[in-house]
């Protein structure tokens, strides 16, 4: 058991030495829609994409959808 308690504590000090030792000091942010890296990407939330989808499909064809972006997902 001491070893594991060792293993977690080295695995957790790996993981906030970023945190520690940046100006920031923040975890990158991981929700998509809020994530600059992938916005460049184009990279979006499903409900995001699937509203690009809607438009693009209600400009061919006519049909119109109602999906609800979620900009903050």
């Amino acid at each position: 058991i001491i070893l594991s308690v060792a293993l977690m504590g080295i695995a957790m000090l790996g993981m906030g030495i970023k945190v520690l030792f940046t100006k920031t000091g923040e975890f990158p942010d991981s929700s998509v829609s809020a994530n600059s890296a992938l916005r460049k990407k184009k990279i979006y939330c499903i409900k995001t994409e699937q509203v690009i989808i809607d438009k693009k499909t209600e400009r061919e064809e006519g049909v119109k959808y109602k999906s609800q972006s979620c900009e903050m997902c």
